[in-house]
């Protein structure tokens, strides 16, 4: 297919069958007599049939390429949707995880203040039994101190107290009750927190 030469701009009757390497442009045999006559010059149709086909082979390299962009795109497009789905399901199965952990510590929470409330009232009930035996060894010795006589002076008041008419309760010891103490295992819950799962990422 021929390729339609232009008219030249300097000889409007003249066309341009040449094209002038130096100057970059194109020139009718008149142009080049007169003013390329010493530059490096092209025959134009030539030019044109020769660029016509790097065109046509840089067009087709070019349409491959947007093809195969295009097809990377939708590509990464799809592996878009299926990582958000994969962290989805990922973040799920860790909150369903986190979820079980909590449960389990709020049973074992449950757990131990169902125990230490236990034991609170086994102490409390026994320190109430050791004031209930105060209590009625403090009422012994307020009789035995009433039938103490008042007056040590003299003899009537000596002689009115009957020895061994009152035996005074002996005073218990108190029995020691241990205060509760609660030591979290920390270092466990270091260990927990850090063997929660494992996330390949």
């Amino acid at each position: 297919m021929e390729i339609p030469l232009p008219k030249c701009k300097t000889h409007k009757d003249h066309q341009c069958e040449f094209y002038c390497l130096q100057c970059d442009a194109v020139i009718c045999g008149k142009c080049l007599v007169n003013f390329h006559n010493k530059h490096g010059v092209e025959d134009l149709e030539e030019l044109c049939l020769s660029r016509r086909k790097i065109i046509a082979t840089e067009r087709e390299t070019v349409k491959n390429a947007v093809s195969l962009y295009q097809h990377l795109a939708k590509e990464i497009g799809a592996e878009e949707e299926r990582i958000k789905e994969k962290y989805l399901i990922v973040e799920n199965e860790i909150r369903i995880h986190g979820e079980k952990l909590e449960e389990a510590a709020r049973k074992a929470k449950e757990e131990y203040i169902k125990r230490t409330r236990e034991r609170k009232i086994e102490d409390l009930k026994r320190l109430e039994e050791q004031r209930e035996t105060i209590r009625g060894n403090l009422e012994e010795a307020r009789k035995v101190e009433q039938a103490l006589p008042e007056s040590l002076n003299t003899c009537e008041g000596i002689l009115s107290f009957k020895v061994g008419a009152k035996i005074l309760p002996e005073v218990p010891k108190l029995q020691k009750i241990e205060h509760p103490e609660f030591v979290p295992n920390c270092d466990y819950l270091q260990e927990m927190v850090d063997k929660f799962g494992n996330l390949a990422i």
